[in-house]
Order: structure tokens, then C-alpha cells, then sequence
């Protein structure tokens, strides 16, 4: 059986085995809180980046942690850095939410050094699928709850910006010129426009013409996403602030039972859409998590010991 322990012979620097499992557990934490203040600022490429990082180490972690204790100790320091960004939204669903990310993370690296313990030599692929199931289940369920739960259904307008700015690449495909900060009335008259210009009867027609069909389309066009979004819609605003407004009506007019199915169901499609892609991150994951291992015995920061083992055979007599 494989045994990989902190290197019980002190480095350069004199650093004691316990403390360079601290060091392990440091960066963890360190990337973790890095991880979710950038979810909580709402800059998701960075978030996601220190997120790969958080989960590569915190494998790397489970490799070193042994006992039950241990491993709870070292789980606790990590959730409590991931959930402090977003403190400023304590509430019981924080709470719950905060369980949750302690007891998926506990269970990941409780897997991870069982799975470790039963194997002869570490396949870093399978301990991987073994552990991030479970990390991520706890990530996403934390942000989730936390963000759709505890922000008494109320969105910010800086959130919705966010949200468009992301989209707008893929809406522009099909609505030419969209912009989260164009002005809705002028995005309304590109759209009538594009939608008029290959039409013979508006091409012969003068530009006091034009301008007046053009008008009338746009009245037309407001109205008809006015009755299919069930709010009044404002041409001078941008379209950033009729989306804004728009959603905020709606999930303020939503009854408190029906905010808790909303939610659960909005919850359930994010882990679900998750779970879809997960094996998407297994080899990359692996790869890292392998890179950072070999790196720790390339510093002289681990060694392996082999540990013979008792076998059972089980036959008739």
C-alpha cells in the first residue's frame, strides 16, 4: 500500500512535517476565498480559474490529511474561507447553505483517502472522479442557495449587467447590433429597420414616410414584448434597465411558497447543468493535480513509503 507523508527530514528552512501540511491547507484556503470573492464580485472567468485551482489543491491536501479529525479540521478552514466573501449575506439559508459546503467537501476528501488507502499505487484520473463529484456538488450548491436564496429575490442592476454582457455575444447572432448599453428605443428602430429595408414598397417610399412606418412598427414591437413580459417597457432606458426592472417586478410579485419552488427548481437545473459537464474537468484536473504531487516530491516537500499488507482469501474447506 502507498503511503505519502511530509518529508520527516527538515528542509532548508527547517520546516517541520505538520507544517508543511499547513501549507498545503493554506493554499487551499487561499484559493477557495480567491475562488468565491471573485463569484461574489461576479468576474466569472477569474472565478472559475481560481476555483480549478482551489479544487487541485484541495486534492493535493487529501493526500496528506489521515484521520477523521484531520480531515474535518482541514474541510472546516476551507469552508469558512470559501463562504466569507459573501457573509454580507448571512441568513439561514446561508447557513444552510454553509452545512451543505462543509459536509460535500468532508465527504470528498473522506472518499479521496479511502480511495487512497486501497490502492497500491495513486491513479490520479480515478481519485479525481472520486473526489470532484462531490467538490463541485458542494460549490455549486453553496452559490446557489446563497445567491438565489438569501438575496430576497431582489437583483441588483449591476448583476443584470453582468448577465447581459455575458449574452450579448450569442443574442447578437440573432439580434444584429445588441448591446447591454444601447438605448432600447434605438435597438427597437435598428430591428424595425433591418426588418423593412428588404421590402420594395418602404424602399420607394420618402423619408418622412419611412420614419413614420418605422414608428409605428416600433409602437407595435413594444407592444407585443410589453404583453409577453407583462411590464411596461421604457424606449429611453437602456436595455440593461428594462431587463433590470423587469425581472425585479417579477420576482417581487412572486408569492413566498412560490419563491421556494422557483428556487429549488432554478437550484436543481444549475446542479443538473453541472453534473452534465462535469467530466469535462476530470482530465484537466487529473493533470494538475499530478503536476502539483510531482512538483511536492521535486522540492523534497514529500516522500513515499510502501507498506506491505495482509491480503484475505476466502476458499472451501
Amino acid at each position: 500500500m502507498v503511503k505519502i507523508i511530509a518529508d520527516k527530514a527538515k528542509g532548508s528552512g527547517g520546516v517541520s512535517p505538520s507544517t508543511k501540511v499547513y501549507v498545503l491547507i493554506a493554499l487551499a484556503t487561499l484559493f477557495g476565498a480567491l475562488s468565491s470573492y471573485f463569484f461574489n464580485m461576479g468576474a466569472l472567468l477569474y472565478g472559475t480559474i481560481f476555483l480549478v485551482l482551489f479544487l487541485t489543491f484541495f486534492m493535493v491536501e487529501s493526500l496528506f490529511v489521515y484521520t477523521k479529525l484531520q480531515i474535518a479540521t482541514a474541510v472546516a478552514i476551507n469552508a469558512v474561507a470559501f463562504s466569507l466573501p459573501f457573509l454580507r449575506l448571512i441568513s439561514i439559508y446561508f447557513v444552510i447553505g454553509f452545512i451543505l459546503l462543509f459536509l460535500f467537501l468532508f465527504l470528498g476528501a473522506y472518499r479521496g483517502r479511502r480511495e487512497i488507502d486501497n490502492m497500491v499505487k495513486i491513479k490520479f484520473p480515478k481519485l479525481v472522479r472520486v473526489i470532484s463529484g462531490s467538490l463541485i456538488t458542494a460549490v455549486v450548491l453553496f452559490l446557489s442557495i446563497v445567491v438565489i436564496l438569501s438575496s430576497n429575490f431582489s437583483i441588483s442592476m449591476e448583476r443584470v449587467d453582468q448577465i447581459v454582457r455575458i449574452s450579448t455575444p450569442l443574442v447578437s447572432k440573432f439580434i444584429e447590433g445588441f448591446d447591454a448599453n444601447i438605448n432600447t428605443g434605438d435597438l427597437l428602430a435598428r430591428v424595425t429597420e433591418k426588418q423593412l429595408e428588404s421590402s420594395d414598397e418602404f424602399s420607394a417610399l420618402s423619408a418622412r414616410d419611412k420614419q413614420a412606418v418605422i414608428n409605428e412598427q416600433i409602437e407595435e414591437l413594444k407592444a407585443g414584448i410589453e404583453e409577453w413580459a407583462g411590464a411596461s417597457i421604457d424606449l429611453d432606458a437602456t436595455v440593461t434597465e428594462n431587463i433590470h426592472n423587469v425581472v425585479d417586478m417579477k420576482l417581487s410579485s412572486l408569492t413566498p411558497r412560490a419563491q421556494i419552488y422557483w428556487s429549488a427548481a432554478l437550484i436543481a437545473t444549475v446542479w443538473l447543468s453541472v453534473q452534465g459537464v462535469e467530466f469535462l474537468v476530470y482530465i484537466p484536473l487529473a493533470i494538475l493535480v499530478f503536476l502539483v504531487y510531482e512538483l511536492l516530491f521535486a522540492m523534497g516537500f514529500a516522500v513515499i513509503q510502501m507498506e506491505s499488507r495482509s491480503k484475505e482469501i476466502i476458499s472451501l474447506k
